[in-house]
């Protein structure tokens, strides 16, 4: 089974590559692309060769999330709809601290990060239930 390669620390990389005599320095360079440039896939990374860009694609999952929607502004919740490769939705909210709590110019947040697609509590405020649980992330 292959493993995305989003999931490989750059230790394990550069484990990778030496394994292929590929020096060590291509593990920040994959880490860049993965992590800065998603939507570039195996073939957009132009600063790799042929060769090791099929390997990696033999070696490893190439999947990124997109940005489905977003609603909230920036002094408020924002809510994010993420689109899987897999046509599968996950939700994010993204929560200002509160200002009696810590002050009006607080850059303290809270993240919450589905970690499911789909849940199986159905709660009314959130739309990760409304087709119950389907698998985990």
């Amino acid at each position: 089974m292959r493993l995305p390669i989003a999931s490989q620390s750059p230790a394990q990389l550069r484990d990778w590559l030496a394994a292929l005599n590929e020096p060590a320095y291509r593990a920040d360079q994959i880490i860049q692309w993965v992590h800065q440039q998603p939507n570039a896939g195996w073939e957009g990374m132009t600063n790799l060769s042929a060769d090791l860009r099929a390997a990696l694609a033999n070696a490893f999952k190439y999947s990124t999330v997109q940005l489905a929607r977003k609603q909230g502004a920036a002094d408020t919740t924002q809510k994010f709809l993420w689109q899987l490769a897999d046509q599968q939705f996950v939700e994010s909210v993204l929560i200002p601290a509160n200002p009696a709590l810590y002050g009006e110019a607080s850059d303290r947040h809270t993240l919450c990060v589905s970690t499911q697609v789909g849940c199986a509590y159905g709660c009314k405020f959130c739309a990760s239930g409304l087709d119950g649980f389907k698998r985990n992330l």
